[in-house]
């Protein structure tokens, strides 16, 4: 369990470094919009540690969590960032998602790509809540999880794209944290994908 604190903390911290630190003016922000990056990384980090794990198991390696404390873990940190991101959705926090409001239009909608980052998040956290359901077949719970992932990876990358890369002064020069996830999120396909079960335990 102290692995897992120290992985929240320490996603918490960075986004802090790159958010606050180099840009004070994010400091009154810091318990939601700051603490959510960090979770949200932290949260995607934990799943892929979960599936690598899984992988680890399958080739006998039994040191480490346990795959279902990786997953709890990631379960917990997305409760904790879904309530969260929703406080914050406004053009004042994510200006990136909105169309700019006009005389005609002025009440600020979102735009497609904005849209579509919620779309895939939904779409992730309904998938994680299928697989924390008993009593799939091993192949019926390895497609569920490799769902689940790349949908994630796609509510990851669409924030990439509404948002960009962002490597400034201003962010201390460090890569934006949904490039991070994404990046372990795609490390966690992989494993995915080299675990798939075999046909004599996949019914």
């Amino acid at each position: 369990m102290k692995t897992v604190v120290a992985l929240y903390v320490a996603s918490v911290v960075y986004s802090s470094i790159r958010y606050v630190v180099f840009a004070p003016k994010n400091l009154e922000n810091l318990p939601v919009f700051v603490v959510n990056k960090g979770v949200s990384m932290a949260a995607a980090i934990c799943f892929t540690l979960g599936f690598l794990q899984v992988f680890r198991r399958s080739r006998g390696v039994l040191t480490g969590l346990e795959p279902s404390t990786w997953f709890r873990a990631g379960v917990f940190g997305a409760l904790w960032h879904i309530p969260m991101s929703l406080a914050i959705l406004n053009p004042g926090y994510f200006k990136e998602f909105f169309h700019p409001t006009t005389e005609a239009n002025p009440i600020p909608r979102m735009t497609f790509s904005g849209e579509m980052v919620f779309l895939f998040g939904g779409l992730a956290a309904g998938l994680v809540y299928l697989l924390m359901r008993p009593n799939w077949t091993p192949i019926a719970r390895w497609w569920l999880s490799l769902a689940a992932m790349v949908v994630l990876l796609a509510h990851v990358l669409a924030m990439g794209y509404c948002r960009g890369l962002n490597i400034n002064a201003s962010h201390a020069y460090l890569p934006p944290m949904w490039l991070l996830s994404a990046i372990g999120i795609a490390i966690g396909v992989v494993w995915i994908l080299r675990t798939k079960p075999s046909s004599a335990t996949a019914g």
